[in-house]
C-alpha cells in the first residue's frame, strides 16, 4: 500500500513561480522564498533530532508556519503529526503522549524560524514505517481517536488525482478556511495548490465568515474548498455584504451537500463551477468527486471515484451490492492508509486482505457509476463537517471532576449537520463547570451544545445506557 518516503511530498511543491503562501494581512512569500524558509526550518529540525522514521509533532498556531514546518519535516524524511491548537493544551499533550515524537514544533513562522523542543522521549521516541508521512488522529466509534498512518506515496497520488479535476493551476489563488491539522486542509487544499504552483491564501486563522469574505475579495481569491456548514456561512456573508470574490471554483466535502446550500453557493459565487466531493482521513482523503455540469450533482451524488481509487458497496456479509442497492461503502487504492497506530486488530477489521477499506459509511452506486452517501453506521456524526465520535466525547466528559457517567446523543441541525446533547450523571456543583471543562479538552466541533444533568442515567435491564429513554427527554424519536 504505497512506497517512497516523506521527501516525496516536499519534492511535490512547485519550484518556481509567484506567491506561494499569502497571509490574511497580504504578507506573502514567493516559491523561491518558501524554498529558503523550508531549508532554514529543516536545519533546526535536524539539530533537534528529527530524521527518517521519526515523528515531528507540529503544535504551532500560525497556519503559514505550520505549513513551512510540515514541508521541512518531510524534507528531512520525518513524518508529521499535526496538532489542533483549538483542542487546548491538554488536548495537544494527549496527541504528543500517544505519538511519542522525536521533536515538537511549538511555534513557527512563514520565514522558517521555529521554536523547537526535544520532548521527554529521548530513549523512547517512536520509530515508524519509512513510508509514513502523516499521522492524523481522527474520531471513530471508540472512546479514543484512532491514529491514521498515511503514506507519502498515497498522499502524492491523491494530490495528483485532485488536481486532475479541480481547476487549480499556477494562476490560482486558493482560499483555505479549514484547519491544516486535517487532511482536507493540509492535503486536499494546501498540497494540491502548492503542487500546481498556485498561491495559497491562508484565512483559517480568521474566526468570522464576514472577515474571510472581505479578505477573499481583497486578495482576489478564485478558488475555495470547505465543508457545507462553512460554505453556508461564507455564502450568506457574501450575499449580505454584496461582496462576491471572483471564484472560478467552489468545492464542498466533509458532509452531505443539500439543495439549499447549493443554491446559496450559486447565488454568492455566480461565476464558480461547483463541486461535491467525498472522502475520509483513511483515504488521504479524497475518494470521489462530481461537478455541477454532471446530472448526478443535482441529485445529490458524491460523484465518481478519483483516479487510482476503486469504490464498491457491499452487504453485511461482504457480498457486492447491485447498482441502486444500499450497503457499506468500501474503497481501495494507493491512497488508502497503511493502518492505525498501535492497533493491528482495528487495522485488520478496517482493511481486508485484498486491500478494501471499510468506510463505515452507508450508500449506493447507481447505474451511471455515481456514489450516493446515506450516512454513518458506527456512532459517528458530522458536526460542521468534522467527524465526531459520540463515545469519544462522552469519554472526555467522564474525566471531568466528580462526573460518574456521561452519554452523548446527536440530533439533526440545519446549520451544523448535527448538534450534540450531553447527559451527565453528576451532582450540581460538578455540573456547573462542565462547559468550561469541555472547552479545555475538546475542539469546537466536539463540544456539546446542550447539557442535561441527571442523578442517574437510565439503564436497560442488562445495565446498558437506555438511549431510547434519553432521546425521549429531548423529543427525539428512538
Amino acid at each position: 500500500m504505497g512506497g517512497g518516503g516523506p521527501r516525496v511530498l516536499s519534492d511535490l511543491v512547485a519550484r518556481d513561480g509567484g506567491a506561494a503562501i499569502v497571509r490574511a494581512s497580504g504578507a506573502s512569500v514567493s516559491y523561491a522564498e518558501l524554498g529558503t524558509a523550508i531549508d532554514r526550518a529543516a536545519s533546526a529540525l535536524r539539530a533537534a533530532g528529527a530524521r527518517e522514521e521519526r515523528l515531528v509533532a507540529i503544535a504551532a498556531s500560525d497556519p503559514a508556519g505550520v505549513l513551512v514546518a510540515s514541508l521541512a519535516a518531510w524534507s528531512v524524511g520525518s513524518a508529521v503529526v499535526p496538532c489542533d491548537p483549538r483542542a487546548g493544551e491538554r488536548g495537544v499533550a494527549r496527541v504528543i503522549d500517544r505519538a511519542r515524537p522525536a521533536v515538537v514544533v511549538r511555534a513557527a513562522t512563514m520565514g522558517g524560524d521555529l521554536e523547537v523542543t526535544s520532548v521527554a522521549f529521548p530513549d523512547d521516541a517512536r520509530e515508524v514505517d519509512p513510508r509514513v508521512a502523516l499521522l492524523l488522529f481522527t474520531s471513530g466509534s471508540s472512546a479514543e481517536p484512532k491514529g491514521v498512518l498515511l503514506s507519502a506515496s498515497g498522499i502524492e497520488a491523491n494530490v495528483r488525482a485532485i488536481n486532475e479535476y479541480l481547476p487549480v493551476g499556477a494562476s490560482s489563488r486558493v482560499a483555505v478556511v479549514v484547519p491544516l491539522s486535517y487532511s482536507y486542509g493540509l492535503v486536499g487544499q494546501a498540497m494540491t495548490t502548492l503542487a500546481a504552483g498556485g498561491a495559497l491564501l491562508l484565512l483559517n486563522d480568521i474566526p468570522f465568515a464576514t472577515e474571510q469574505i472581505d479578505r477573499m475579495c481583497a486578495l482576489g481569491a478564485n478558488g475555495l474548498s470547505s465543508v457545507p456548514a462553512s460554505l453556508r456561512l461564507l455564502a450568506r456573508a457574501a450575499i449580505d455584504k454584496g461582496a462576491h470574490p471572483p471564484l472560478a471554483f467552489c468545492a464542498s466535502a466533509g458532509a452531505p451537500l443539500d439543495e439549499s446550500t447549493i443554491a446559496l453557493m450559486g447565488e454568492a459565487f455566480p461565476g464558480a463551477t461547483l463541486f461535491n466531493q467525498y472522502g475520509l482521513t483513511e483515504a488521504s482523503p479524497r475518494v470521489a468527486w462530481i461537478g455541477d455540469r454532471d446530472p448526478g450533482f443535482a441529485r445529490g451524488a458524491s460523484g465518481r471515484a478519483v483516479d487510482g481509487v476503486e469504490i464498491r458497496v457491499v452487504s453485511e456479509d461482504g457480498a457486492p451490492r447491485a447498482s441502486g442497492e444500499d450497503g457499506e461503502i468500501e474503497v481501495r487504492g494507493a491512497s488508502v492508509m497503511l493502518g492505525y497506530l498501535d492497533d493491528p486488530e482495528a487495522t485488520s477489521r478496517a482493511i481486508s486482505r485484498d486491500g478494501w477499506l471499510r468506510t463505515n459509511d452507508v450508500g449506493m452506486v447507481d447505474a451511471d457509476g455515481c456514489l450516493y452517501v446515506r450516512g454513518r453506521s458506527d456512532g459517528v456524526v458530522k458536526c460542521a463537517g468534522e467527524r465526531v465520535g459520540l463515545e469519544e466525547v462522552a469519554a472526555v466528559l467522564r474525566r471531568a471532576p466528580h462526573v460518574r457517567d456521561a452519554c452523548v446523543i446527536a440530533t439533526p441541525d440545519a446549520a451544523m449537520g448535527s448538534e450534540l446533547h450531553a447527559f451527565v450523571e453528576c451532582d450540581e456543583p460538578a455540573f456547573a463547570g462542565l462547559n468550561a471543562f469541555a472547552r479545555s479538552e475538546l475542539s469546537p466541533a466536539k463540544r456539546p451544545r446542550r447539557y442535561q444533568r441527571l442523578d442517574a442515567l437510565p439503564r436497560t435491564p442488562n445495565g446498558k445506557i437506555a438511549l431510547a429513554a434519553l432521546r425521549a427527554k429531548i423529543g427525539q424519536p428512538s
